[in-house]
C-alpha cells in the first residue's frame, strides 16, 4: 500500500458542481492514490459532497469519510476500506479557529487550525501526528475553488493512525465546503 509508506502527501483537488475528487501525489509529484466522491449526483448538487473514498490503486478502497447528517455540529465517520470504524470527528464551536475532536480507537486526537488559511495540526497524547497546509495551485484553480494541500505525517505512525489523519484532512475539506455553501 503505497499511500501508507509516504510521510508527505499532496492532495490536488478536482471540483465541479457534483464532485469533489482529489489526486494524491507523493513529494516527487507522482500520483499514488485518488479520492472519489460518493453518493448520488442529485444529492451532491443540493447538499454537497457527503462521502469521500480514498483508493490506493484501482478498486482498492482504503479510507472512507462519511459526513453524517445531524442537527448542530458537523460530525464525520472515518472507516477503513472494508467499512470498519476507525475514527469519529466532531467539529467544536470556536470563534477564530477551527477545532475538531477526533476519537480514534480509544485515542483522543485534536485537529486545530484556521479553516480560511487551511493550516492545521493533528495532535495526540504522543505529540504531532501530522500538519496540513494549503499550497498555491495557480490563479485559475483558485478562482474555480480548487485547492492543493500538503500533508506531512510523523514517521512512526501506524496504518490506522495514518488512515485517521488522512481521513481528517478530507473531512476538513468537507467542513470548508459546507461553510462556503452556508455563507
Amino acid at each position: 500500500m503505497t499511500i501508507f509508506n509516504q510521510d508527505m502527501l499532496i492532495f490536488q483537488q478536482t471540483k465541479n458542481f457534483s464532485k469533489n475528487d482529489f489526486a494524491i501525489r507523493d513529494q516527487t509529484g507522482q500520483q499514488i492514490a485518488h479520492v472519489d466522491t460518493g453518493g448520488s449526483t442529485l444529492g451532491r448538487m443540493f447538499a454537497g459532497a457527503r462521502e469521500l473514498t480514498v483508493f490506493d490503486g484501482p478498486g482498492n478502497p482504503v479510507i472512507i469519510v462519511k459526513d453524517t447528517m445531524t442537527v448542530g455540529r458537523d460530525r464525520f465517520e472515518i472507516l477503513d476500506g472494508n467499512a470498519g470504524p476507525l475514527a469519529s470527528l466532531v467539529k467544536k464551536i470556536t470563534f477564530f479557529k477551527t477545532r475538531v475532536a477526533i476519537s480514534m480507537l480509544g485515542e483522543e486526537l485534536e485537529l486545530l487550525g484556521s479553516i480560511w488559511d487551511f493550516d492545521f495540526q493533528i495532535t495526540g497524547p504522543g505529540g504531532v501526528l501530522g500538519t496540513v497546509t494549503r499550497e498555491w495551485s495557480g490563479m485559475g484553480n483558485a478562482l474555480l475553488g480548487k485547492s492543493t494541500y500538503a500533508l506531512r505525517l510523523a514517521e512512526n505512525l501506524t496504518i490506522q493512525q495514518r488512515q485517521a489523519v488522512i481521513g481528517s484532512v478530507l473531512a476538513l475539506d468537507l467542513i470548508r465546503e459546507k461553510q462556503q455553501r452556508n455563507s
